[in-house]
């Protein structure tokens, strides 16, 4: 996870078809656009059916993170002990008590 929100990605680390669903992942999940590039490096790795297997899971993914947010769960300690303090996705934070925000 350490490098997921690298850019660009570190050469080596992912193969291709990874590299192409993580950056999918990243545009997706802050609600940009699609690129063609990105689009491209999909269909180059693969079939529409995948493909939408991927937007799917993605879309998902993002469903329960927000609900997660929304309702201050806690990691659990097998991801806590994983990415401890050094998390590739800063954590939200909480308004102070008694704030507005």
């Amino acid at each position: 996870m350490a490098h997921l929100l690298d850019d660009p990605l570190p050469e080596g680390l992912y193969a291709p078809d990874e590299a192409a669903i993580i950056r999918f992942s990243r545009l997706s999940t802050k609600m940009e656009p699609i690129d063609n590039r990105t689009w491209a490096d999909l269909t180059a790795h693969f079939d529409t059916r995948a493909i939408m297997e991927i937007v799917f899971i993605v879309g998902m993914d993002q469903v329960i993170s927000r609900m997660h947010a929304a309702l201050r769960t806690d990691l659990d300690g097998v991801t806590s002990d994983e990415i401890g303090d050094t998390c590739a996705v800063p954590m939200p934070q909480l308004a102070p008590e008694g704030s507005m925000s």
